[in-house]
């Protein structure tokens, strides 16, 4: 499902797409008096992986940000506990991703997962975070980070008690993006019989939220789980779903590139080029008047028209 990654990729490019980190650097010192808050280092890759991490975490310490972190739940290279006390104390949400409750659904979704190496990192996860609780006072969150599709559907109830048994804070996800025509068949909004599927899985969800406590007597908060308007099958979008990043998070490729938004590259690049950080200064692009003619008139291209992670006004607290 992943547009650079998949096996369904025909188009990938050979070279190292790895972020030059004087790019971090100059964005931080560039914004850091001027409303930001936090860092998220999470697409087209696993972050853990970045040679640079460790003076990505010194920089977020030093000017007192926060990270907030996707990760596949590997953990390379350090493992879970050394990664997990150098990052926790400065993180807000840890996001899992993670598709399935069992072995068989999980790594045929993510390929190359070894699911049972991965529910042991996130128990090892779970107690670090506790520890870090007690000794920083500080309340950094896990969350269960799911794409909803029609081959883990009937799974998500399991995934979710799966969650509030190892003592998950949040269980967060989003519907696929189609970025290959074998995908398509996937998608929880191609027609008005998914679409009433997914509705009545919501409702078990919802309900198993409410009712089942996690074993420190927490609920389980959901996040982005909410039911379709069925007049709206296929790619279409109810007026009253809101866009949850335009002028509230900047995208940055790892060549320097200001995406506005994090739709898949083949449709995101038809809001034109809005430049690159290494000639610029971030401010100018987020300042300017492309991008702010762009955030007034949203609503109105045809990609914000079909956008697969419009949500609800009332489900935007808490992202």
């Amino acid at each position: 499902m992943c547009e650079e990654h998949s096996i369904y990729n025909n188009q990938k490019k050979s070279g190292n797409r790895v972020m030059n980190f004087n790019f971090i650097e100059k964005v931080i010192k560039e914004t850091v008096n001027y409303g930001l808050r936090e860092i998220i280092p999470s697409t087209m890759g696993e972050p853990l992986l970045y040679k640079d991490f460790k003076e990505l975490i010194n920089m977020i310490r030093k000017y007192d940000l926060k990270l907030n972190l996707t990760t596949n739940g590997t953990f390379p290279v350090l493992g879970v506990e050394k990664w997990a006390n150098l990052f926790m104390p400065i993180t807000s949400d840890i996001k899992v991703s993670i598709n399935g409750s069992k072995k068989q659904i999980a790594e045929d979704i993510m390929v190359g997962l070894n699911f049972s190496r991965q529910l042991e990192n996130i128990k090892k996860l779970v107690k670090v975070r506790d520890k870090i609780r007690q000794k920083y006072r500080k309340n950094p969150s896990i969350t269960f980070q799911v794409t909803f599709m029609e081959c883990n559907l009937k799974d998500l109830e399991n995934l979710l008690n799966l969650a509030i048994h190892l003592n998950i804070d949040r269980f967060k996800g989003h519907h696929l993006w189609i970025t290959n025509k074998e995908i398509e068949n996937q998608s929880l909004k191609r027609n008005p019989d998914s679409i009433n599927r997914w509705n009545n899985t919501v409702e078990k969800l919802s309900k198993i939220a409410q009712e089942r406590l996690m074993q420190n007597g927490n609920k389980i908060k959901l996040a982005n789980i909410y039911k379709l308007n069925q007049k709206c099958s296929g790619s279409v979008v109810p007026k009253d779903y809101v866009c949850p990043f335009l002028g509230r998070e900047a995208w940055i490729a790892w060549d320097g590139t200001f995406n506005v938004c994090c739709a898949p590259a083949y449709l995101r690049k038809k809001f034109g080029y809005f430049g690159n950080i290494k000639n610029k200064n971030f401010l100018d692009f987020w300042n300017g008047e492309k991008y702010n003619t762009l955030i007034k008139n949203w609503g109105k291209y045809e990609l914000c028209r079909k956008c697969n992670m419009r949500k609800p006004s009332k489900q935007m607290v808490g992202n």
